[in-house]
């Protein structure tokens, strides 16, 4: 069955208003690591359709690691491509993901903007940011030919902590 993360960005009281209002769905409230005052609400379901007025819904492709549940610290690797490097895009991450065993490792998820095929997005969630620090930093990191400063591929990254962890099943 295919899977969706329908996320919305606002203040934090906005984005408590609406998870406030929907107690019935699993909404995980997520702050910018680097902006404490920019917020995030993030859903995972089956329903294409989002209860956020304005949503950025993406298609899950592909997952591995503990993905029952969104939990620990997040990295969103956003990256622009064209119909064939999107194709080799998801067959490498199929191929290099199938062997992750990095330190702190729990889950990633490959993303497709519903609006835009051509962005794609690679969510990794890890115990600390410590941790995706130290993948990153290895010779073999996966997206490193993309990380050049003559890229054509608009590679930008966004990290995200929780804001709190009562309801979510940390």
């Amino acid at each position: 069955m295919t899977e969706y993360l329908h996320v919305a960005f606002g203040s934090k009281v906005v984005l408590q208003n609406v998870r406030n209002e929907h107690l019935d769905h699993k909404l995980l409230m997520m702050v910018d690591d680097e902006d404490k005052s920019r917020y995030q609400l993030l859903e995972k379901t089956t329903n294409k359709k989002s209860i956020f007025a304005m949503p950025t819904t993406y298609e899950i492709l592909a997952s591995r690691g503990e993905t029952s549940d969104i939990r620990g610290w997040m990295n969103f690797t956003f990256i622009t491509l064209n119909d064939a490097e999107r194709d080799n895009f998801i067959r490498r991450y199929n191929a290099y993901e199938e062997g992750m065993d990095e330190h702190g490792f729990i889950s990633s998820f490959l993303l497709q903007r519903n609006d835009n095929q051509h962005q794609l997005v690679m969510l990794s969630t890890w115990n600390m940011k410590s941790d995706w620090e130290l993948w990153h930093a290895k010779n073999d990191f996966p997206l490193r030919q993309y990380e050049s400063s003559n890229s054509l591929y608009g590679l930008m990254r966004k990290q995200y902590s929780f804001e709190a962890f009562s309801k979510q099943n940390m």
